[in-house]
């Protein structure tokens, strides 16, 4: 729990020359608990007119005055804020906190202030003044660690900024709460993270106004806190298979299925909720089933656990397209071979988005032809103009020749309207380029399926895409039952 600091709290001024103490925090009933804090900007007690900034942090509260007494004791000079904070060396993901937002009795509602900052090293300002007077006095000191300073904010008061060599910020977020809310509100602040270093200091301001403008203060304003903590995220913000990503995925969701091959585990990429960077992923394949397994060492995430588990259950798509033709194929500029039979299936796994399979990529060097394997590109992109379907797509380490060789695979192709096929397969293995030319044609339905040889027929274009209504004039792939052939349709 964050610990409060009343702006002129005379524990802090002791030495400076303070005054008093202006009651900005008090105890009220929490959020399903006895205790929570209230802050409330209040008018000095010794300068009505003059509101109070209500704050609490982890470091140590300041504030700085004197009094003009040939303008009616008119405050001149004021500064403020928060020096130092706690020694931290995690990199939490987001704070939470549950909060009320209310407007002082016939005043305007006041945005308040959610802060979070982490740094290393640490920041010197001299001169700094760090007491109110009575008088044009001041007491002047180095002030270690000051906000402003450490986030890189201009200061009005106070003379040369120096840092240490190690000083380093790490992480910066500010957002402000501008919707009342008389009720206990849950709320999440995402902590951003501007470098990968291990943070040594942390600080959190929760204020009852806009933290860094202290000359407008509305009196009465408060902001209520309750079950303040930070997460650690062990959850997922997305998941791609293949390079396609899994559809409508939510990190609160765990259970999904995805159309498409089943993928070897270095084909899932699991992409971590946050910018903590300290959850892991294990992902798992058996069977069909994809299993991500998401845990945090470093605490809990918002509902209280430190590991979540996502499973993808994956289902081949049941039409596709394959592709016969041959194959050309070059190394170092020269030709290894030319004219090769070959195939290409092209399995759709999403709108407009295919995994393309050359099964049983050989190559002879010289000792007969060897069969390194299936080149596998999964979420290749399609986009058709007129009549032309350009297709896109690129495979990083892919593994062939059962691990012996490990290369990028970049694949560009086209079909058109009448069912002729081109593409170019580039394969870089160690510098290597291996260029792949394919031609071909169209041949039909991939896994076709059907019990009766009475069942209505059914068009696909050459993209595989079945036709819903009446056909157009053109060249397709009829399937009836477990019959598939290329139709004009005139």
């Amino acid at each position: 729990m964050l610990g409060v600091v009343s702006e002129l709290d005379p524990e802090y001024g002791e030495g400076f020359g303070a005054l008093g103490s202006t009651v900005v925090g008090f105890e009220t009933e929490g959020c399903n608990s006895a205790k929570a804090l209230r802050l409330t900007n209040n008018p000095n007690p010794f300068m009505a007119t003059q509101i109070v900034p209500a704050y609490v942090s982890l470091g140590t509260s300041w504030a700085t005055n004197t009094l003009d007494f040939s303008v009616g004791f008119m405050p001149l000079n004021k500064d403020g804020g928060v020096f130092g904070g706690l020694d931290f060396t995690k990199r939490p993901d987001a704070l939470a906190f549950d909060y009320k937002l209310e407007a002082g009795e016939g005043q305007e509602l006041q945005k308040a202030t959610a802060l979070v900052y982490a740094w290393k090293g640490s920041w010197s300002q001299a001169e700094v003044p760090a007491n109110n007077s009575m008088s044009t006095q001041t007491v002047a000191v180095t002030m270690i660690d000051r906000d402003r300073n450490i986030l890189g904010i201009e200061t009005a008061q106070g003379g040369a900024v120096t840092k240490s060599d190690d000083a380093e910020l790490i992480a910066n977020s500010l957002q402000y709460i501008e919707t009342g809310a008389a009720d206990w509100t849950s709320y999440t602040l995402p902590i951003h993270y501007l470098t990968s270093s291990t943070p040594a200091k942390i600080n959190v301001v929760l204020s009852a106004n806009d933290y860094f403008d202290s000359d407008n203060i509305i009196s009465g304003n408060s902001l209520t806190v309750d079950n303040v903590r930070f997460l650690y995220y062990s959850r997922l913000e997305g998941v791609n298979i293949g390079g396609v990503a899994v559809k409508d995925f939510a990190p609160d969701t765990y259970a999904y299925e995805f159309t498409g091959a089943v993928p070897a585990a270095d084909q899932v990429e699991a992409i971590l909720l946050g910018e903590g960077g300290s959850a892991t992923a294990k992902v798992a394949v058996e069977g069909n089933t994809v299993t991500i397994t998401v845990s945090n060492p470093n605490g809990a995430d918002a509902d209280g656990k430190t590991e979540h588990v996502y499973t993808i259950t994956c289902k081949e798509s049941a039409e596709g397209i394959t592709i016969s033709g041959y194959l050309t194929i070059e190394m170092l500029g020269a030709p290894i071979a030319q004219n090769q039979p070959a195939t290409i299936n092209m399995t759709p796994t999403a709108e407009n988005v295919y995994t393309i399979t050359l099964p049983h990529f050989s190559l002879d060097l010289g000792d007969g032809p060897v069969d390194l394997g299936d080149i596998v590109v999964p979420g290749v992109n399609a986009s058709e103009n007129n009549g032309i379907t350009t297709y896109t797509g690129e495979v990083k380490n892919m593994s062939l020749y059962e691990g012996q060789i490990i290369a990028d695979v970049n694949l560009t192709g086209t079909t058109d309207a009448a069912g002729k096929a081109n593409f170019n397969i580039q394969v870089m293995w160690n510098n290597i380029p291996i260029i792949v030319t394919f031609t071909g044609e169209v041949a039909g339905i991939l896994d076709v399926e059907a019990d009766s040889t009475d069942a209505p027929a059914e068009y696909y274009n050459l993209n595989g895409q079945r036709v819903i209504g009446d056909v157009a004039p053109g060249l397709y792939i009829r399937r009836q039952g477990n019959t598939v052939s290329k139709v004009i349709v005139r």
